[in-house]
């Protein structure tokens, strides 16, 4: 059922005895909240999805779904947070919603962004209680709006998660090939994978894949495995390189503390490697955000000094400026 309970919209609260007049009272004592022209929600359930990024938006969804007439679907990076999925800090701004037909509404909806698309009826699904984008869909409508790296790191995540089914990526991106920002939705379909465990290795790996660089492998394991064993997050082995994407997460999340204690240990893994004969390069998850070509620079100079010190062959970028590297904010042109 669609719908979520505790949004209403004025025709129902009418049909249950609830005259404007009592409306107006609700609403100016705090027991209703109104969220739109014609949408109110209980004011324990707003107050219940406070600090619930998911919970608040989907409310936000429902109502934007009775003020267009009950159609359409929460698309984009609206239908990604419905489902879970990593989305950058700020977004969705706004409601990000697809309608099948151009909206031809006579008042502006403050806090809505409408496209109109066409969708099969799998794209679609419930989340929530709303409708929305499968994640799959989703996935590859913000790689059409955002870039390919965005649509990778919701993707990737889709996989890992089980929320995107083998194949599904690139039946939808076959459809969307001749549309706005198509070829970005084809390249998610070529490249998404489930064995990147962070939106900082899937922004990482989209810049690989526009700089034509060989591609490592992902979370493979280098010395043994299981407790004992290092895993890292990108490997090169050919190269004798290790790629490692430095986050806050494990010195910030409770499962990972003392700090210090993190920073001697990884350290101390580091060590390991380079004993085994790798040069190790690292770089920040912002760096693969916002400067895609500082993290590939470093890349390289670290593999000449792996070519230098080990006598292997010495990545490159070929051809390098044919290709446009962007960050992953950048809109499809």
């Amino acid at each position: 059922m669609i719908g979520i309970r505790g949004v209403h919209t004025t025709k129902a609260l009418a049909a249950r005895g609830m005259s404007p007049g009592a409306l107006r009272h609700a609403v100016a004592t705090g027991s209703l909240v109104r969220l739109r022209r014609g949408v109110y929600c209980d004011a324990e359930l707003w107050r219940e999805s406070e600090g619930r990024a998911a919970a608040r938006h989907a409310i936000e969804v429902c109502a934007a779904w009775h003020a267009l007439g009950e159609r359409g679907w929460a698309a984009g990076y609206s239908a990604a947070l419905l489902a879970d999925l990593p989305v950058p800090a700020g977004q969705p701004g706004d409601v990000v919603f697809t309608l099948p037909r151009r909206w031809h509404g006579r008042r502006a909806l403050p806090g809505l962004r409408l496209r109109t698309a066409s969708v099969e009826p799998t794209d679609v699904t419930v989340l929530r209680a709303v409708p929305a984008a499968r994640p799959a869909r989703a996935a590859l409508d913000v790689a059409r709006e955002f870039g390919f790296a965005a649509g990778l790191a919701v993707a990737d995540a889709g996989l890992r998660r089980g929320a995107v089914g083998p194949g599904e990526l690139s039946g939808i991106a076959a459809r969307m090939a001749r549309w706005s920002g198509g070829r970005q939705a084809c390249l998610v379909g070529a490249w998404a994978n489930g064995a990147r465990e962070s939106p900082a290795e899937s922004l990482s790996y989209a810049a690989f894949v526009q700089a034509g660089i060989a591609l490592p492998e992902c979370n493979a394991w280098v010395l043994g495995s299981g407790a004992g064993g290092v895993r890292v997050d990108f490997l090169w082995r050919r190269f004798r390189l290790v790629g490692e994407v430095d986050g806050r997460i494990k010195y910030t999340d409770q499962a990972w503390r003392p700090a210090e204690r993190v920073l001697v240990e990884e350290k101390q893994r580091q060590l390991r490697l380079e004993e085994a004969g790798f040069v190790v390069v690292r770089w920040t998850g912002a760096e693969a955000m916002y400067h895609p070509d500082v993290v590939l620079d470093r890349i390289i100079r670290h593999a000449a000094l792996a070519a230098d010190r080990l006598g292997v062959p010495a990545l490159t970028i070929p051809a390098r400026g044919t290709v446009k590297v962007t960050p992953w904010h950048a809109e499809c042109e």
